[in-house]
């Protein structure tokens, strides 16, 4: 499959279920819930990926 070259952003739309589960949710374990996930991700991650994905970010790829 080709890759379209001017679609670069990423999007994200959850559904409704989603959004009723995490609405009752505090702000304190959201925020909490996504400082141990960066940590995972800043673990598992080697450069080369995360570079690709500091790239994706800004548009680049």
């Amino acid at each position: 499959m080709k890759r379209k070259k001017d679609k670069k952003a990423f999007s994200f739309r959850p559904d409704i279920e989603y959004i009723k589960r995490t609405m009752n949710m505090s702000a304190r374990f959201k925020l909490e819930w996504l400082e141990e996930f960066n940590i995972f991700i800043n673990k598992a991650l080697s450069k080369r990926k995360k570079g690709i994905w500091e790239k994706f970010r800004r548009g680049e790829i």
